[in-house]
């Protein structure tokens, strides 16, 4: 099978409380200024260690995810693992054999991935991850075993039906809503999958084949390439298209609209959503005032969708050979995932570190 990724350097969904080492008033300062910081791991080369938050080292960290508890869920695409940032300030290891890239279920630590992309966490704490080299959509059940939720291991293609049955060509963008129903950005078969709670996966919108852009009902809409998905609390599901520069929704009965960008138009500029340019938008993430939070990949951004559809930059000067934390904007090299957390934080991730941005004014309710 052909190995296919994304345009992303190798080297390169809940509440959370306060990272362990940020003292509350040191958090309150730094949110008045404005600012970003390390938040887990380690600016620079990518490689593999666990330990405190500042000791554990990534390799290309992507796609985050939080629990109920307030663990967050990292899949670490190079290291070919799932990660855990766990609410006493430790990064373990979830599932997987580092640097074993090949697709094996089984217990959790012998089990390996293929390119995890992205993670979510259902409302019983089972983990689902798009498994990217494989074209699986995984899951890690709390008992620790790792089985394959929808598609075959290390087969592509485009096919509806039950668990094994269901082909997928390089899944990436995941969400679960609260009846257990997972939703994949099937991004090389241009189309949006559902899976059942009995794991059975339909299509969305979108028609396998049939790239392009057009907004519509069920198989009439057409994407090209969506990656980031994120649902809202009405059941709504929202996806970056990585091609198409822009971002769709999606309601429960399969109806897509644009939502924010300009169709086939890449750049930057900020301002009404359907005016806004966005450029490679990755992973997307809501917080809790409501506001989209999406990783605009090719601009070194992170930018901030608010509820009344006006885009705006949180960081990111557009520079992106270095990463710089510091008083915002900084600069960020190659965004990809993103995470909104409780306090009205997000987090990034950049050049094999998770970043912190602490905007102005949190983007809280």
């Amino acid at each position: 099978m052909q190995r296919r990724l994304f345009l992303q350097s190798a080297g390169a969904l809940a509440c959370s409380g306060l990272t362990p080492w940020l003292r509350p008033t040191a958090l309150a300062a730094m949110q008045a200024a404005g600012s970003i910081e390390v938040y887990a791991g380690a600016i620079g080369p990518g490689a593999y260690n666990a330990g405190s938050f500042l000791q554990a080292r990534f390799h290309d960290p992507r796609g985050m995810a939080l629990d109920a508890q307030g663990n967050l869920f990292v899949a670490d695409y190079v290291n070919s693992v799932v990660r855990k940032l766990g609410t006493d300030g430790q990064v373990t290891l979830v599932a997987g054999e580092v640097e074993q890239r090949d697709a094996r279920n089984g217990p959790a630590l012998k089990a390996r991935f293929y390119s995890p992309e992205c993670v979510a966490v259902a409302t019983d704490g089972t983990l689902f991850v798009t498994d990217s080299g494989s074209n699986t959509v995984r899951r890690i059940h709390r008992d620790g075993m790792v089985s394959t939720w929808a598609g075959k291991l290390e087969v592509e293609g485009f096919a509806d039906g039950k668990g094994g049955a269901a082909r997928f060509n390089h899944p990436v963008g995941l969400g679960v809503n609260a009846q257990g129903v997972v939703y994949v950005a099937d991004a090389y078969n241009s189309t949006v999958r559902r899976i059942s709670t009995s794991g059975v996966v339909s299509t969305l919108a979108g028609s396998p084949g049939s790239t392009g852009w057009r907004d519509g009902q069920g198989a009439q809409a057409r994407f090209n390439t969506p990656v980031g998905l994120t649902l809202d609390a009405h059941g709504n599901v929202f996806v970056s298209e990585y091609f198409n520069n822009v971002i769709r929704r999606i309601t429960p009965d399969g109806k897509v609209s644009t939502f924010a960008g300009t169709p086939g138009k890449g750049g930057f500029a900020d301002g009404p959503a359907r005016q806004a340019l966005f450029l490679h938008p990755q992973t997307l993430s809501f917080a809790p005032d409501g506001s989209l939070i999406v990783a605009d990949t090719g601009n070194n951004r992170v930018r901030r969708i608010a509820p009344d559809g006006q885009v705006s930059t949180l960081a990111g000067t557009g520079e992106g050979d270095k990463v710089m934390v510091g008083a915002l904007p900084g600069i960020l090299h190659q965004p990809y995932g993103v995470q909104a957390l409780a306090d009205g934080s997000v987090l990034v991730t950049g050049l094999n570190a998770l970043l912190r941005i602490l905007p102005d004014k949190p983007l809280m309710t």
